[in-house]
């Protein structure tokens, strides 16, 4: 996580996927404690380190979701889908040659095929 994509500082001490109920890991500077605390969809648990993120922010930071393999496989898929896309696009290009031409729409069944890995 950098800077650049979270924490957003138009909504500061709201988890990254606010809208969905889940677990977060949060790490104490001082001592480099984790804990975990939840996120029911609109507010979070009760906990030191959540009072902690808003009023002590150089005892705790927000390090992000705790994501399910049901959740890890949905953003792998949509990333493959957008992977694929882009190749697919690409091999249209008359830019290319034949040969790059063939290379992509290779690539994009490879990376189509990628969800069907166990």
């Amino acid at each position: 996580m950098t800077t650049q994509n979270w924490p957003d500082p138009n909504r500061p001490g709201v988890p990254m996927f606010p809208e969905r109920e889940g677990w977060h890991v949060m790490e104490g500077r001082v001592a480099g404690q984790t804990a975990l605390t939840h996120w029911n969809g609109r507010e979070w648990g009760g906990g030191e380190q959540v009072r902690a993120l808003n009023t002590l922010p150089e005892w705790y930071r927000y390090v992000g979701p705790v994501l399910t393999p049901t959740q890890i496989n949905e953003m792998l898929a949509a990333e493959r889908e957008w992977c694929a896309d882009a190749c697919r696009a690409m091999s249209c290009d008359a830019h290319y040659t034949k040969t790059q031409r063939d290379a992509l729409e290779e690539a994009e069944t490879a990376i189509r095929n990628l969800g069907d890995a166990p």
